[in-house]
């Protein structure tokens, strides 16, 4: 009995991470969610260096002061996910300016004729000043809540040396929970004369009568 249990505890792990996953793809699939890491501490202690987010889409004209979005500024390699200090129209750009254009990963350039439109300025909760440059965009991704912690242990779980060594752990204890101790196979084995002797007792005893 006791040798089940890691076997039934490995079990109800994995029935449990599954319908997690199933509960994750789904409201995924509705809303458009997606996990976000972060790498740095500029939006500590809030969400710290190795806090994992959730994010859903966002229309820039839906944003208010105080939101946590993520956006990736045209030409840029990485998003930033700062806070909204503050809201406004979008500013025509004048010949010299820097390009100023953002979106939510993964999206297109905007369109910043659209009623959708805004210019936002965004800080970390950890930095002393406001990026360097606002935003102009048409859609970005909100930060809906945030667990700190997690993000190392889920980029170790994804990562092709986490998977192996958790689909070795799940096995070995599925394995070493399930195979037959040799005192079972003892007791199976010890079985069968047993039957043979109560077996010819009973014959004899039915002869003699």
């Amino acid at each position: 009995m006791i040798r089940r249990l890691p076997g039934a505890a490995a079990t109800t792990i994995l029935v449990v991470a599954a319908l997690g996953l199933a509960c994750w793809f789904v409201f995924s699939a509705i809303s458009g969610a997606t996990l976000l890491t972060f790498r740095t501490g500029s939006m500590s202690p809030t969400m710290p260096q190795g806090a994992v987010a959730v994010t859903v889409p966002v229309r820039a004209s839906d944003l208010a002061v105080g939101d946590v979005v993520t956006v990736q500024r045209a030409g840029a390699s990485m998003p930033v996910t700062h806070r909204v200090v503050e809201i406004g129209e979008v500013r025509p750009p004048g010949a010299h300016e820097a390009d100023i254009r953002a979106a939510a990963p993964g999206s297109g350039p905007p369109d910043l004729a659209s009623p959708d439109a805004r210019q936002i300025v965004l800080r970390g909760d950890d930095n002393d000043a406001p990026d360097l440059l606002p935003y102009a965009l048409t859609d970005a991704r909100r930060v809906v809540f945030a667990i700190p912690g997690v993000g190392a242990a889920l980029m170790t779980l994804q990562s092709p040396v986490g998977l192996g060594a958790l689909t070795l752990l799940v096995g070995a204890l599925v394995v070493w929970a399930f195979w037959p101790s040799r005192a079972t196979e003892d007791d199976e084995g010890s079985a069968t004369p047993d039957t043979h002797q109560d077996q010819y007792t009973h014959q004899h005893q039915e002869a003699s009568r």
